[in-house]
């Protein structure tokens, strides 16, 4: 893939949104999907021939030269280095880099992720392969010099890079590839901010980048935007254009925001009668719990990978993400050990505030009002900056979203749990330097108003509950049985791909 030599750092994570966003359109289409660091030398000073190195991480390049960036950590390189100390001093940042960003290790991401790295002025090494006869501080060159590095991606049929990237877990990207590969037609299922519109591109671009038969370009129908006649049209003249074998064919559709799953899965179906390994790749998303039994469920030549924000990739994405942005900080502003503990335990924060609401959601409202890992994206990696950025969301976006949430809860299921104020964990937590004199800026959460009557409560119990899974514990208790089954039963243990989120909160 095409390696670009960049003048200095660029944050990669601090956007706003989701990650979706990150990666623009669907139709544009990587040139690899390897992925590459650099290492740059911000400091050449030759006194005693050290020499600073900054190590960064260039993303997957795109045709129109978009790219991203990470930084890793710093090595030391002078006179002395030969090429097996630097091996080790680059295999030791990437350890270091992936215990702060990967805590519990989920993501299945080594040493033997390495594959080449190359110095400034072009000379490139294996890892552990044959030593070029120049020492490496002299590959470096003088000002800003770097060292790019290369992680193992779909040319040696891994997926690594893309794990690194995404930080969603090898076994479930491996499971997802393998799911798509064979049965071609996939929804994707969960709550809002899980990352399923993320996962739709990330495996678009995956099966681009791997299309033997030359056909790359993607489309994408937004079923929040346009209607099903809309969609059935178009798929009607696919049909015609495959039958005829005439005109450019997608290689990959993606239906984002489906609102009934079980009736755009028969759509499609129907209309794409076609050829089978002539239709393009079908991927659908949809926020709506989507039902199992055989009249309603998703019609046969689909399958479906249920997200929770129980299990991964949802469960342990912030945290990751969130301490990216850590490693980021504090390679860009050099800030101190102390100051880097008390971002840490801002940021840890977050997770534990998430966790803390996803559970209050659970207990008072309805699995259509879970709130995903994506609504804390924007969290700003400075201390100074999180306070007036947390006040703002709680006040103006999680408490009204809470007070739908719990609305909704009383409508469908009646008061379900005592009530708590979920403001008092918050006020009791809040991490940020002498935070009790805002505890107060923090607005409360009311007891939703119970305003049906005793007569019109009755017929609750009577009529059958609607489609949430709280409504039905089997239910419930299915999913999460075919969550666990699709983690374990994934075939092969190298194969490639990847996912993880969209901000639609």
């Amino acid at each position: 893939g095409s390696m670009l030599s960049l003048a200095g750092p660029t944050s990669s994570t601090s956007q706003p949104s989701g990650l979706a966003s990150l990666l623009g359109t669907s139709g544009k289409q990587p040139t690899s999907l390897t992925k590459s660091f650099s290492l740059s030398l911000n400091d050449c000073k030759d006194a005693g021939k050290y020499l600073t190195c900054t190590f960064l991480i260039i993303s997957l390049s795109y045709l129109d030269g978009k790219q991203q960036l990470f930084f890793l950590g710093s090595v030391l390189v002078n006179g002395r280095t030969d090429w097996a100390c630097l091996d080790s001093m680059i295999t030791k940042t990437f350890k270091d880099y992936l215990a702060q960003v990967d805590p519990t290790s989920s993501l299945g991401l080594s040493s033997d992720s390495l594959l080449i790295y190359q110095l400034t002025q072009g000379v490139q090494r294996v890892m552990g392969g044959d030593r070029p006869q120049t020492l490496p501080y002299r590959c470096l060159g003088s000002g800003q010099a770097q060292i790019l590095v290369t992680l193992k991606g779909l040319r040696e049929k891994c997926v690594d890079a893309l794990v690194f990237e995404t930080l969603v877990p090898k076994p479930m990207m491996l499971h997802y590839i393998s799911l798509l590969l064979k049965h071609r037609r996939l929804v994707l299922s969960g709550p809002s901010g899980t990352g399923k519109t993320y996962l739709a591109q990330r495996l678009c671009h995956y099966l681009q980048q791997r299309s033997l038969c030359g056909r790359t370009s993607a489309v994408t129908f937004n079923m929040h935007q346009q209607s099903p006649k809309d969609l059935q049209l178009y798929l009607s003249n696919l049909a015609n254009q495959i039958d005829r074998e005439s005109g450019e064919l997608p290689l990959v559709i993606i239906i984002d925001d489906i609102s009934d799953a079980s009736a755009i899965t028969e759509l499609v179906n129907g209309a794409l009668t076609c050829k089978y390994h002539k239709c393009p790749y079908i991927i659908g998303t949809t926020n709506q719990p989507v039902k199992m039994n055989s009249n309603h469920g998703l019609h046969l030549s689909f399958r479906m990978i249920t997200f929770s924000n129980n299990v991964e990739p949802a469960n342990g994405f912030l945290v990751r993400y969130l301490h990216r942005k850590a490693v980021e900080t504090y390679q860009q502003r050099e800030l101190d050990a102390t100051q880097h503990q008390a971002l840490m335990h801002v940021l840890d924060w977050v997770s534990q505030l998430w966790y803390h609401l996803h559970t209050f959601l659970e207990k008072h409202s309805t699995s259509d009002f879970l709130i995903g890992p994506c609504f804390f994206l924007s969290c700003p990696v400075s201390v100074s900056e999180f306070r007036q950025w947390f006040i703002d969301l709680w006040n103006h976006s999680i408490i009204p979203y809470l007070q739908e949430g719990a609305k909704d809860g009383i409508k469908v299921h009646g008061q379900k749990a005592v009530w708590e104020d979920p403001v008092d964990w918050v006020r009791g937590t809040l991490p940020w330097p002498n935070a009790q004199q805002d505890q107060s800026k923090l607005f409360h959460l009311p007891p939703p108003s119970v305003s049906l009557s005793s007569e019109d409560k009755k017929p609750l119990k009577d009529t059958p509950p609607p489609s949430s899974l709280e409504a039905d514990p089997l239910m419930a208790m299915l999913l999460k049985l075919q969550e666990s089954a699709n983690y374990i039963e994934s075939p092969e243990r190298e194969g490639s791909l990847d996912p993880t989120l969209q901000a639609t909160l």
